[in-house]
């Protein structure tokens, strides 16, 4: 490689162009890269020929081996916009989705300042490691989504189609993710006196009022607040006594209520839809149902925006009734009821009906399958039994009571 003549340059059967630059007074080596970029290495200042030459084999042989790793100015961010735009525009993502993934994003954006937008190439473990002080001020569950993105960000980077990193730093094992300093709170069930409370107001004092109804049916079915609300008539079928439940409201990426044509579990890959169900609406648990719909189908005045027929709809907006309103009324009935016992610290809310719900059946000695199935989880979830069944106290005793 000893320069013999000024104007000699050295070619490569396709290994790229080698030769000496009059104008920079230095060797230089030409080459494509795996992304077909023209790249340079020229020749250090006090760089001998030796250390040039084994700079220039050791690209050759990262080029014959495929371990070659073109510089990219590829961030953390830029890639998890792309995967999060790519998944909503092939469909793997509701418009909710998509919206609650751009949240992980911007959460990334806060607590990963340090390097979300440096190339990725130069992010190290310890960058993510500074960051866990500020990660840790966030609940697990949103640790959890943080961590989860980070993960794919930097898979996508070690794919054979990108190729932007040779190692990924997330999968370290010394890598470990943080724990919240939030203390997780479980979300409590009413107890059986509140609900006892609620009820009496519902079939009282609250008679006749607008939301009345709904509250009365998610009681009963257990069902996600917006699969009460997306109810219609042609649901019941009277012949069978059955109250189909197939899908939900929910929130497009501008956070506006919509209508869905599947529940929360489905399954966009496999187009399963595990939280359809039927209620049988002849068992005493649901019986009162049916007289709750047929209430609602009487009530019912023509709306030609109440295209899918709801039962439960808003005659003055004529629009969807939002499971935010029905959460505010709960909280001024507990204003003026009291239904709430006196030590318990949590607000009335929807969630915690269906938790009671789920409880209940628990309680009533129902196998978890057949939870499963009227709570619309996924068959064989842990979420069943890990999340929403609280035993009670009361119930503990009383078992307790009849064994001895």
């Amino acid at each position: 490689m000893e320069r013999k003549n000024k104007k000699t340059k050295q070619v490569g059967n396709g290994e790229g162009t080698l030769y000496y630059s009059e104008t920079l007074k230095c060797w230089v080596y030409q080459y494509y890269d795996t992304n077909g970029k023209r790249q340079t290495i020229k020749q250090r200042k006090k760089e001998g020929v030796r250390d040039f030459k084994a700079r220039v084999t050791k690209v050759k042989s990262e080029l014959d081996t495929g371990t070659y790793i073109s510089k990219s100015a590829e961030t953390v961010v830029t890639i998890a916009k792309q995967h999060i735009d790519t998944k909503h525009i092939d469909g793997f993502t509701t418009d909710r989705s998509y919206s609650r993934d751009l949240e992980t994003l911007a959460q990334i954006k806060k607590t990963c300042g340090n390097f979300c937008n440096l190339p990725i190439q130069k992010v190290t473990i310890k960058h993510i490691e500074d960051s866990k002080e500020k990660i840790k001020k966030y609940a697990n569950s949103t640790i959890d989504k943080i961590w989860m993105l980070l993960g794919k960000v930097f898979s996508i980077a070690c794919s054979p189609s990108r190729k932007i990193l040779i190692y990924n730093i997330m999968a370290d094992p010394n890598l470990k993710k943080p724990i919240s300093e939030k203390i997780n709170k479980k979300i409590k069930p009413i107890t059986k006196t509140e609900f006892n409370r609620l009820h009496d107001v519902l079939d009282n004092e609250e008679r006749n009022h607008k939301y009345r109804n709904i509250l009365k049916l998610h009681l009963i079915a257990g069902s996600r607040i917006g699969e009460t609300l997306a109810r219609s008539e042609n649901d019941f079928d009277e012949v069978n006594n059955t109250l189909n439940i197939w899908n939900t409201l929910t929130q497009d990426e501008n956070y506006h209520v919509v209508w869905s044509t599947h529940t929360k579990t489905y399954n966009k890959k496999t187009q399963i839809d595990e939280g359809q169900r039927f209620l049988p609406l002849d068992n005493p648990i649901f019986s009162e149902i049916a007289d709750i719909i047929r209430e609602e189908k009487s009530k019912k005045i023509k709306s030609l925006n109440n295209i899918h027929n709801v039962l439960f709809w808003d005659y003055q907006k004529d629009c969807f009734i939002t499971p935010v309103e029905i959460n505010s009324w709960l909280s001024r009935l507990e204003t003026k009821y009291h239904i709430l016992d006196e030590d318990d610290d949590e607000k009335l809310t929807t969630h915690r009906m269906r938790h009671y719900a789920i409880t209940y059946w628990s309680e009533l000695g129902i196998p978890q399958r057949v939870i499963q199935y009227l709570a619309g989880h996924i068959e064989g979830s842990t979420i069943t039994e890990n999340v929403y069944i609280d035993t009670s106290f009361s119930f503990v005793k009383n078992t307790l009571n009849k064994i001895s």
